[in-house]
């Protein structure tokens, strides 16, 4: 009786590692985009599809970031009308970095729903994207988080009182920015976006 369950275990166990197994070299061998740094984040951001939607620029700062052990490169740029976007574009070397820089920013975006901010998961962009927005006091606070391969991109308006920007104007304006910025980013070593 101990022979037939020790024949069950081994072909039990040889299942589990063929299907585990499998699929974690199909999880290696998966078609990834990878992406560069920027040279200059400002190039990148101003030059990006969309950008126009909020008028013309006024000003426009590199900007780096120092957080999650490593130093990453932004832009803030400041519009005529529309107000002040701020973008951030961290690129390291491994996903894993990503995904972890995203999970924390969600995390605290979370939070921020007890002193009014709508957080929400957004399609169309990248892996994981979500959205959080105020409107407190008739100006607009708007941020998309999303990140794709070794890519992670934040882009947050913050308009004056009074504006006549909506949340789901913004939100699409933001997609067509963030999908530009990541063809534009996207790595010649990686990936065909077409394939």
């Amino acid at each position: 009786m101990k022979k037939v369950f020790l024949i069950i275990g081994i072909i039990a166990g040889a299942l589990l590692l063929l299907c585990c197994g499998g699929g974690v070299a199909l999880y290696f061998l998966a078609d990834t985009t990878t992406y560069a740094k920027p040279a200059d984040a400002c190039v990148t951001v101003t030059g990006a599809q969309g950008m126009s939607a909020f008028g013309a620029v006024k000003d426009k700062q590199n900007k780096d970031t120092n957080a999650f052990g490593r130093t990453y490169g932004g832009c803030v740029v400041t519009f005529d009308t529309a107000g002040t976007l701020t973008v951030a574009i961290d690129v390291p070397s491994s996903a894993s970095d990503v995904r972890t820089h995203y999970d924390a920013v969600k995390k605290l975006a979370g939070s921020a729903t007890a002193a009014g901010a709508t957080v929400t998961d957004v399609d169309g962009i990248g892996t994981k994207a979500f959205a959080m927005y105020t409107t407190t006091g008739g100006a607009l606070m708007y941020e998309l988080d999303f990140y794709d391969g070794n890519l992670y991109i934040s882009l947050n308006l913050t308009t004056a009182t009074g504006t006549t920007l909506t949340p789901d104007k913004v939100r699409a304006d933001f997609l067509v920015i963030g999908k530009s910025m990541m063809q534009s980013l996207e790595s010649s070593s990686g990936s065909d976006l077409d394939d």
